[in-house]
């Protein structure tokens, strides 16, 4: 291998950890105006599923959020039974559209909402 082409391998390395970071940026500068540890959508069908916060934000449809009242030792000899509660509410914050801090407003449709309509790629079953 000459030193040229170590370069270029070294210069495309860079440029995938820069796309990668640059996600990353992108998602930091997200607003997330709940908090909980446990984030939760319905479906039509009227089952809860966890989900992320980015789409929990996205979701156009019921939300709630589940927090947990627990005493957790780091104390590895004070090991103890602790009794673990928890209490979920329903979420009415703002509806986002996905990856982005623009609000797309509630209208119960029970998906993600994007800023423009996707289309799906029946053989590769992703969204474009």
């Amino acid at each position: 291998m000459s030193p040229h082409e170590g370069s270029n391998e070294r210069v495309r390395y860079m440029r995938q950890a820069s796309s990668v970071m640059q996600k990353e940026f992108d998602k930091a500068k997200l607003e997330f105006p709940f908090e909980g540890d446990l984030l939760e959508i319905q479906t039509k069908e009227g089952k809860w599923l966890q989900t992320t916060r980015i789409t929990f934000r996205s979701y156009d449809g019921p939300r709630r959020i589940t927090t947990y009242d627990t005493k957790l030792t780091i104390d590895p000899l004070n090991i103890q039974s602790v009794h673990t509660s928890s209490y979920s509410q329903p979420y009415e914050g703002p509806v986002y559209y996905y990856g982005s801090n623009q609000e797309g407003g509630w209208r119960g449709t029970y998906k993600v909402l994007y800023s423009q309509e996707l289309e799906l790629d029946k053989v590769n079953n992703k969204y474009y």
